[in-house]
């Protein structure tokens, strides 16, 4: 994380010549993840887990026996009502655990209300570390002050093991585990092997392009390497859960591998050869994606371009 921070300088300079007005004003209103809009409804995917959406992002519930646990909280605004939903979903039984795939707000804003409940909030530490830091996210033109202590992960971790090997949420293996600087620099997949379900959060996404927060540690290598380590943990049978939308296939991480391979490999090559992200974008370095993940491809372009810049990466020559 304290290396993102150090390079905000050297990023300063070089946003100001790619359209950072582009960048800062037509998309800083549309945020991270999908519009709230209607009311949270429950999607059961498998063996006591359901996918809850309209809550800001796609939070997950596992339950078994007596024992339950969340995926991400949704956002601020979202949470008496998704914590009402919870309660009907499990008949009134305690979240014991919350896992945070990442800082945004529209995965934690609900951390408040079920750590009152005694719910143990588990993150990567970089993700506590955000969500406890003034901190301002250039690409959206916004200053994040710090989360009460009230929500912020009180069980964090650094390994790149998944953590750990032998939990439960009563009879649900659960394994977790870091997705280095991908979409921020703190992302944690939730495994839950006997249902075959994945929930990775702003890692995977659906209908639309990635979001590679380089201000705070994504980048779209990142994102590469995150999307690999997912493949290794699936099968064709999996349900995996995207950051919005509905659960995808092993299919749909592919598609998105394949995607963000190619689009890295042309913007690279047109980064040395001194192009600016609007002539990216003008030569159409998404166009075969564009259908699939979005249509509209600027702000992943200007984001993609930015981060290569922010991490000082471009296959290790900056």
């Amino acid at each position: 994380m304290c290396t993102s921070l150090h390079r905000r300088a050297f990023l300063g300079a070089a946003v100001g010549g790619i359209g950072a007005s582009v960048l800062l004003g037509g998309l800083a209103g549309r945020a991270f993840a999908q519009a709230a809009s209607g009311s949270i409804a429950a999607v059961p995917l498998r063996d006591g887990v359901v996918q809850l959406t309209g809550a800001g992002c796609n939070v997950v519930l596992i339950s078994s026996g007596d024992a339950a646990a969340l995926v991400d909280s949704g956002a601020p605004e979202h949470a008496s009502e998704l914590a009402r939903v919870v309660r009907e979903q499990t008949g009134g039984a305690p979240i014991e655990r919350l896992f945070n795939t990442h800082w945004h707000l529209e995965h934690t804003g609900g951390n408040d209300a079920f750590a009152a409940d005694g719910a143990t909030i588990v993150a990567h530490e970089n993700t506590r570390l955000w969500m406890s830091t003034e901190h301002y996210v250039d690409w959206l033109d916004r200053t994040f002050e710090p989360r009460p202590a009230s929500a912020q992960p009180t069980d964090t971790f650094f390994s790149h093991e998944p953590q750990p090997i032998g939990a439960t949420v009563g009879n649900e293996p659960v394994e977790y585990g870091w997705l280095r600087e991908a979409h921020t620099d703190g992302d944690l997949y939730v495994f839950l092997p006997r249902a075959n379900v994945l929930v990775a959060g702003g890692a995977v996404a659906a209908g639309t392009y990635p979001i590679l927060d380089y201000a705070t540690g994504g980048w779209i290598g990142g994102l590469e390497d995150a999307t690999r380590k997912l493949l290794d943990l699936v099968d064709d049978e999996t349900l995996i859960v995207p950051d919005s939308g509905p659960a995808q296939r092993a299919a749909h991480l592919r598609a998105q591998l394949e995607m963000v391979t190619t689009v890295r490999g042309r913007v690279e090559d047109l980064m040395r050869k001194g192009r600016s992200a609007e002539e990216m974008l003008a030569a159409g370095v998404t166009k075969e994606f564009d259908a699939q993940w979005g249509g509209d491809p600027t702000r992943f372009v200007y984001n993609v371009y930015n981060g290569l810049w922010w991490q000082g990466r471009l296959d290790g020559s900056l």
